[in-house]
């Protein structure tokens, strides 16, 4: 029977992903490390199941171009001015300062210039692929480093373009003339706008005519189309795969049916990022990294501390707390998957030969597997270091005098939209506060929104102390970063114990933490998400706000006891609670044709005959509470009635006049009253 290679190769790959991310997950590391080592062990150079590394290379390489299209489709044009021109200039500014650092020190011993620039090129990239993702497990995506650093790989992924150009223009022999240079970059920005352009305009036409179908395969076929054929029509014109698709993906953002098509992908984008992980361990020769173990070990530590010292200090110039920017530093470390490009097409042109491509190939991969270590540990590191800050950046001594008066103030630190809209309630009641940010551009708003607000990190005993922490009252972290809300809880009640402290957190699993740290109300967004969705249900069928209330009541006070490992001793109220979140409103019409017309409460004996009362009734533009029993029902009448749910169905039922049978001698609530 004819066996296909294909499927052989398929089967083997998706096994080695299933094993490695079960076995990784049992010994809590990254998958990502296990696609790394699995691919190593089953390829080529590895035990050999599987030969044909150019089939897994393609496979590969439609994992990066899905990834960038979903990423393009998430990529958020307002996120990115949000993080202002000093994040986008240090991202830009890395790039640089690292390319020609490495160029620089290559140039010392003896290496060409255009090699020189190559190893540039390669080192200053990091893994777009593996910081999004871990930064994203780890719920950091929103903090300071998660921002910054997503600033730096866009910023980084954007720079692939005229790398790949240079490497192509100047690795040919004979060199290439300065007209030759303009010209492809001409093209290449022609190629760009004229993808963009006709992308914007053709588009969202052809996604229109596609959803009439009402055909979600079509519309998942649609949507890897245009990812596909834009990767592939911007490869025509000198660009990167990679590239058309991230444009691609910012095309369809802006169409209705981005989120749609997201849901779509994302199957697809994960199935082919782990064959491209497991495609980068095929890579490495095993024999090479025997042989050359020392070099190898030497150029991987020198260029993650390289890296993280240039990132770091970039970062810190640019006014950045030094926590925060040793942390994008050392999370930034590795060197990326475009590298792989870029070597490629390096070794292909003749620019470096097949020793080095080798010893760069492994010092790459072993800085990818070592990366979900620095980023576990590089916000415990940093949590060490001083307070590098000059006092003329966070000007204590503004501080200091600005809230010598201030007593039983709140301190909100970060000026999110959490932050803008605690700050201008304790304004209109007149609750002393001030604001502490170490974003310089929310500094500025705040100050320009008319609060007082000034620069610093919470997570220093220095910066608190200048704010008075040690005469507040309440500290409020309205931050989304969790290594600095930890230490700064920390800190904070060291200074004052007896201050309030409220936490906003992303995940309940924080709740314990945080309270053992000395957090007084922790809120976890995703617990009181699910309490704001299951209220406005209920308000939906027009539950009354006091039941829905006691639901609210109920499940908070149920859900963050069992979270904070407190026993229940209000079981009585909870038993009063449950009691009355079983009572529920029930609107009922009078129709012209009703058989209650002209009969009155007492007639009814709602009460007798289900248990429910009727508490009011609508009347035109009046509302009568409480009606007598006398009250006679006319046509157009509104009934609300309060009761159990079976009570209310008997309620209805008499209403309806289903229900004739009528208790004589029982008296009706209405009557009693």
């Amino acid at each position: 029977m004819h066996e296909l290679p294909l499927l052989k190769e398929i089967v083997i790959l998706l096994s080695a992903s299933i094993l490695t991310s079960i076995l990784f997950h049992r010994i809590k590391l990254p998958s990502i490390v296990g696609f790394i080592i699995g691919g190593g062990i089953i390829g080529p150079y590895g035990i050999g199941l599987i030969h044909d590394v150019e089939l897994v290379t393609v496979m590969a390489e439609i994992g990066i171009v899905l990834l960038l299209f979903t990423i393009g489709i998430e990529f958020s044009i307002g996120e990115v001015i949000k993080i202002g021109a000093r994040g986008l200039s240090a991202a830009v500014l890395q790039v640089l300062v690292t390319v020609f650092a490495v160029a620089g020190i290559a140039h010392l011993f003896k290496i060409s210039m255009v090699e020189a620039l190559f190893f540039g090129f390669v080192i200053s990239l990091s893994s777009t692929a593996i910081v999004i993702k871990l930064y994203t497990d780890r719920g950091e995506m929103n903090a300071p480093s998660g921002k910054l650093s997503l600033a730096t790989l866009l910023t980084q992924d954007m720079a692939i373009v005229p790398m790949v150009l240079f490497v192509q223009i100047f690795g040919k022999e004979g060199g290439t003339s300065l007209m030759e240079v303009g010209s492809a970059l001409g093209m290449a920005a022609l190629a760009v706008v004229g993808i963009i352009v006709s992308a914007y305009y053709i588009v969202p036409i052809f996604l229109h005519q596609v959803v009439r179908l009402k055909s979600p395969e079509v519309l998942t076929m649609a949507g890897i189309f245009i990812c596909l054929g834009t990767a592939w029509t911007s490869s025509h014109f000198g660009l990167s795969l990679a590239l058309g698709a991230f444009i691609a993906g910012i095309v369809i953002s802006e169409s209705e049916y981005s989120h749609q098509i997201t849901a779509s992908v994302l199957p697809f984008r994960d199935i082919f990022n782990s064959i491209f992980f497991i495609s980068i361990g095929m890579l490495i020769r095993l024999d090479n990294l025997i042989t050359y173990w020392l070099p190898i070990i030497v150029i991987t530590v020198l260029i993650i501390l390289f890296k993280a010292l240039i990132i770091s200090f970039i970062f810190f110039v640019m006014r950045y707390a030094a926590r925060v920017s040793f942390v994008v530093g050392l999370g930034l470390a590795q060197v990326g998957e475009f590298s792989f490009v870029l070597l490629k097409i390096g070794q292909d042109v003749g620019i470096i030969d097949q020793f080095k491509y080798q010893i760069l190939l492994s010092s790459t991969v072993i800085t990818m597997i070592l990366t979900p270590i620095m980023i576990k540990f590089a916000p415990a590191i940093a949590q060490r270091l001083p307070d590098l800050t000059p006092k003329r950046w966070q000007k204590l001594e503004e501080v200091s005098v600005g809230t010598s008066s201030l007593i039983n103030h709140v301190i909100i630190a970060g000026y999110g939209l959490m932050g803008k809209h605690l700050a201008n309630v304790l304004k209109k009641t007149g609750i002393p506060y001030m604001v502490l940010d170490i974003n310089n551009e929310n500094v500025r708003r705040a100050k320009e929104d008319g609060h007082i607000a000034f620069y610093g990190d919470t997570s220093y005993a220095e910066v608190l102390k200048s704010v008075g922490i040690t005469a507040a009252k309440v500290l409020v972290f309205c931050i989304s970063d969790p290594v600095g809300t930890r230490r700064g809880i920390k800190i904070a009640k060291g200074a004052n114990p007896n201050i309030h402290i409220i936490v906003r957190t992303k995940y309940m699993g924080e709740i314990a933490r945080l309270s053992e740290l000395g957090a007084d109300q922790v809120i976890p967004e995703e617990f009181e998400t699910s309490v704001e969705i299951f209220s406005r249900v209920l308000k939906e069928y027009k539950v009354p706000g006091n039941i829905i209330q006691n639901q609210i009541d109920m499940v908070r006070l149920e859900g963050y006891s069992m979270l904070r490992g407190v026993s229940l001793p209000m079981e009585k109220l909870t038993k009063i609670t449950s009691f009355l979140a079983a009572s529920v409103s029930e609107n009922f019409f009078v129709e012209e044709d009703s058989p209650i017309i002209n009969k009155s409460i007492r007639e009814l004996h709602i009460r007798g005959s289900g248990g429910a009362s009727i508490i009011a009734i609508v009347r035109g533009s009046k509302t009568r509470t409480n009606p007598p029993a006398s009250y006679v029902l006319e046509s157009g009448d509104i009934l609300v009635l309060l009761g159990s749910h079976a009570e209310i169905e008997a309620a209805m039922s008499i209403l309806k006049g289903e229900d004739q049978e009528i208790e004589e001698d029982a008296p009706t609530a209405n009557e009693l009253s």
